[in-house]
């Protein structure tokens, strides 16, 4: 009898170990899945950003010229001028998201597609501004960081200068949200500063 009740007992603690560790794996599996996918989401953004900060074939010598003769799919990636920053990095791309349905805008700064390059540098040549549109164009430059398209006057300021002359004369938008734009896809590198964190809401046209 008393063989018996001790492999009763034994049978007891294993049934309640296993219905355990049925539980915590339960709980494992149901986690929350925003929680999981959050966690892959700042993994390949740090996976990203490691990749394109190694990067160099954005530069600051590179000029439009060169940069029409590339095959559309090639590729200018990293930062021009100074190291990219993280922080300043995730906060451009996640202000870029509320203008993902205007596609000439690029989604990420620090890699550009010369099929994208080409077409905004086709803009800043055969857009001529009208009436209003330049004084709205001279005061987004005014608004800017480096007071203009860029830091300096290598292809991505003509890329970006043609970017705003498309939001100015096909978008409609106000000197304020294109100098927001312009600091947004700036892919100079630095610190964070204003342009990254903060800016006017997308306009509706």
């Amino acid at each position: 009898m008393l063989r018996w009740r001790t492999v009763g007992i034994g049978a007891l603690i294993v049934f309640v170990v296993a219905t355990i560790a049925w539980a915590a794996n339960t709980a494992m599996s149901t986690k929350s899945p925003a929680s999981s996918g959050m966690h892959r989401a700042s993994a390949a953004a740090n996976d990203r950003f490691a990749y394109l900060s190694s990067q160099h074939t954005n530069f600051c010598t590179l000029a439009a010229h060169t940069v029409l003769g590339y095959r559309d799919d090639q590729r200018m990636q990293g930062s021009c001028c100074n190291p990219m920053d993280r922080d300043k990095y995730r906060a451009q791309i996640r202000a870029l998201r509320q203008y993902a349905g205007i596609p000439e805008i690029p989604t990420d700064p620090y890699d550009i597609q010369a099929g994208h390059a080409k077409r905004l540098l086709g803009y800043d040549t055969s857009i001529t501004f009208a009436g209003h549109d330049k004084i709205t164009f001279d005061a987004a430059m005014k608004m800017t960081d480096d007071k203009g398209p860029c830091c300096c006057q290598c292809w991505r300021w003509y890329m970006t200068e043609g970017l705003d002359k498309f939001l100015i004369t096909r978008r409609h938008m106000p000197a304020n949200e294109v100098a927001t734009i312009t600091d947004l896809v700036n892919g100079c590198g630095g610190p964070p500063d204003r342009s990254a964190t903060q800016g006017p809401a997308p306009s509706k046209t």
